[in-house]
């Protein structure tokens, strides 16, 4: 995967650091189509940086985000930087983003989008789990399933059943075939399964095997963090899965 670093002008008057520990730049946006772009940012998980991928959909009606950037409820940068690099880059304002589960690195930058007028959307369980967390609600208005249009591009948002978390869900684009797996879906650069606090480790497999079900024919898949590559990335899931499954036994 080939990254392309945005809006880096800070990073010449930022303090020098130890030349070991290189810093991270806030926001990198990869084109993945003509309109369609993966915006990746970075957050702190177990003392290490750690990306984390979310859309950039460009239609004629206005851009579409699937989940913010990785922020916190102290610092909304990163989110910040992407509404920027959008406004810089695409000439076009945000409309809408729809964020696949409550955890920081999907939800962290809602009070940013929301200062800047955009519709934040996702399940009635994220709403309430987002509150509980501490961080502001999106609209709790998507169905388990649901299709919708905007700017004539085909969304589809789609629960599986839990896995990462209970609430995680998965965007579809039916004319790029690209499928967001969100954190639901592991790269196949990891050989771990990360953060699992909120996992149900039963039911991940299956959810996995709905997805598959569904979106087979995805050309791309984008995993929540690390590289994005094709369909592998499901199978490699539910090897990491089994893997993690049967060491706990």
């Amino acid at each position: 995967m080939r990254h392309l670093p945005v809006l880096l002008a800070w990073l010449f008057f930022a303090p020098c650091v130890h030349a070991q520990t290189p810093q991270k730049p806030r926001l990198v946006v990869t084109p993945i189509t003509n309109h369609v772009y993966v915006h990746t940012t970075y957050g702190v998980y177990q003392q290490s940086s750690v990306p984390s991928n979310g859309l950039i959909i460009s239609t004629q009606g206005g851009v579409v985000l699937v989940d913010t950037g990785w922020d916190t409820k102290d610092d909304t940068g990163n989110t910040e930087q992407l509404l920027r690099w959008v406004a810089d880059s695409l000439h076009q304002t945000v409309r809408l983003c729809i964020v696949t589960h409550a955890h920081e690195d999907r939800v962290g930058g809602i009070a940013a989008l929301r200062r800047a007028g955009v519709r934040v959307i996702s399940t009635p369980l994220t709403a309430q789990k987002s509150i509980r967390l501490g961080y502001e609600s999106p609209e709790g208005i998507l169905p388990s399933d649901t299709t919708f249009t905007v700017g004539q591009v085909p969304i589809r948002c789609y629960f599986p059943g839990e896995g990462h978390t209970s609430d995680n869900i998965v965007v579809w684009l039916p004319n790029q075939h690209l499928l967001h797996g969100g954190c639901l879906i592991k790269s196949v650069a990891t050989f771990g399964m990360g953060n699992v606090a909120d996992a149900n480790l039963g039911e991940w497999a299956n959810s996995v095997r709905r997805v598959i079900r569904q979106f087979g024919t995805a050309r791309t898949v984008i995993p929540g963090h690390e590289d994005w590559s094709d369909t592998r990335a499901l199978e490699h899931t539910l090897r990491l899965l089994a893997k993690y499954n049967a060491q706990k036994r």
